[in-house]
């Protein structure tokens, strides 16, 4: 999977990694300023994606994802920096709890 970031509201775009691991997750989101917007997306292909993002300010976190084509947003925003962690990770681990504990719509 692929993992990239988008910084300054997607003006700036830097792919993280081509095969990227759990801890290539971690240290992406434990290492970026949350006071700046960020979107952090890791993707299979164009049509099956997942992205977290935001920022700790007024825009708030929040998190959406395509499967087949299709998108869906979070309804509760991530509460955290570690909430979007783990959102990252279920997604990567292919293990579906990200939607059984969030609710996308």
């Amino acid at each position: 999977m692929e993992l990239m970031v988008l910084s300054n509201y997607g003006a700036e775009e830097k792919i993280i990694s081509d095969s990227t691991t759990v801890e290539e997750i971690k240290k992406t989101l434990n290492e970026l300023n949350w006071s700046d917007f960020h979107q952090v997306v890791l993707s299979i292909n164009t049509n099956n994606w997942i992205e977290v993002g935001g920022n700790l300010n007024e825009d708030g976190l929040s998190s959406m994802y395509e499967e087949n084509g299709k998108q869906f947003v979070i309804s509760e925003p991530p509460s955290s920096v570690k909430h979007m962690t783990e959102i990252l990770i279920s997604y990567f681990n292919r293990d579906g709890k990200f939607k059984i504990k969030n609710r996308f719509e």
